[in-house]
């Protein structure tokens, strides 16, 4: 006798009007919004209102469920180019990305608006795999220009995996003894400007100073740790516990599509190999 398999992912039928379906591994579901105006429904806000806040609590563990539900508000998810949430088994968020399309400086901008894992999930793998779901699109979009992913930020984590992306040195601002560029600078002041935050910027270190001034005590109540201790020393020397920096990343499109390529047929060749090499990877 065959039993349903408990692992098998449930999808809220309110959520799946308008979204994607994506690639995240056994177990998770991905659904991604490109049109977040258009695409996600009220009956799918309504929902994401009423689970959503709970992991990001989790994930952000100086913030309040008001604060993530303020996010959640009509006014701000109209404003997201891109959204993706991903379910767990029983249909609950377990991981999101949300973008903006921006022009910072005069240069066709990705803005990293919001990104986070619940506990059980973090070091899966799952953030990078649904960034690369939105950066994708916007890379292939700004071909042949470099398109330039801008992000607030006190993760020393996300300063190190976003630094990584890139595939090469020299394309990360600010950087530990590093000058920052003019024209960096302008997109780190439009970006600052955009947020209302213009003021608190310091254009030579990219630092906000009071960033998270909503939250008594910035998002952690303490600071997520990377894998480069240079890194984690670098932002307690450089920002106080609500403070950020404007983090400006240039990715060219042509080696990123040539690397994207080469990591599908990889994968590919991955999931052709054993049975286990799919679970060993998931998420």
């Amino acid at each position: 006798m065959t039993t349903a398999d408990s692992t098998a992912p449930h999808c809220p039928p309110e959520l799946l009007a308008g979204a994607k379906k994506v690639d995240v591994g056994s177990g998770l579901t991905g659904l991604l919004w490109t049109g977040v105006a258009t695409q996600l429904s009220d009956p799918a806000r309504q929902y994401l209102r009423r689970t959503f806040p709970a992991v990001a609590v989790r994930a952000f563990t100086a913030t309040s469920r008001q604060y993530w539900e303020n996010w959640l508000s009509d006014e701000n998810l109209d404003r997201l180019s891109g959204l993706v949430i991903v379910l767990d088994s029983t249909g609950l968020p377990v991981a999101w990305v949300a973008s903006n399309n921006r022009r910072f400086g005069g240069r066709r901008c990705f803005y990293a608006n919001s990104a986070g894992v619940h506990p059980e999930h973090q070091g899966t793998g799952i953030s990078s795999t649904i960034w690369r779901v939105l950066l994708r699109a916007a890379i292939v979009t700004s071909a042949p220009r470099s398109l330039y992913a801008v992000m607030r930020t006190g993760n020393p984590l996300v300063y190190g995996a976003w630094s990584a992306a890139t595939g090469r040195t020299g394309a990360t601002w600010p950087a530990p003894g590093s000058a920052v560029p003019q024209h960096v600078r302008r997109i780190a002041v439009d970006a600052a400007a955009d947020l209302g935050q213009a003021d608190r910027l310091d254009p030579r270190t990219l630092v906000i100073t009071d960033a998270y001034d909503d939250t008594e005590a910035g998002l952690w109540t303490q600071r997520p740790t990377s894998d480069r201790a240079d890194i984690d020393d670098w932002f307690a020397t450089l920002l106080g516990p609500r403070d950020a920096i404007v983090l400006v990343v240039a990715f060219p499109p042509v080696r990123i599509m040539l690397d994207e390529a080469r990591r599908k047929v990889r994968r590919a060749l991955g999931r052709r190999g054993s049975p286990s090499s799919r679970s060993s990877r998931a998420g």
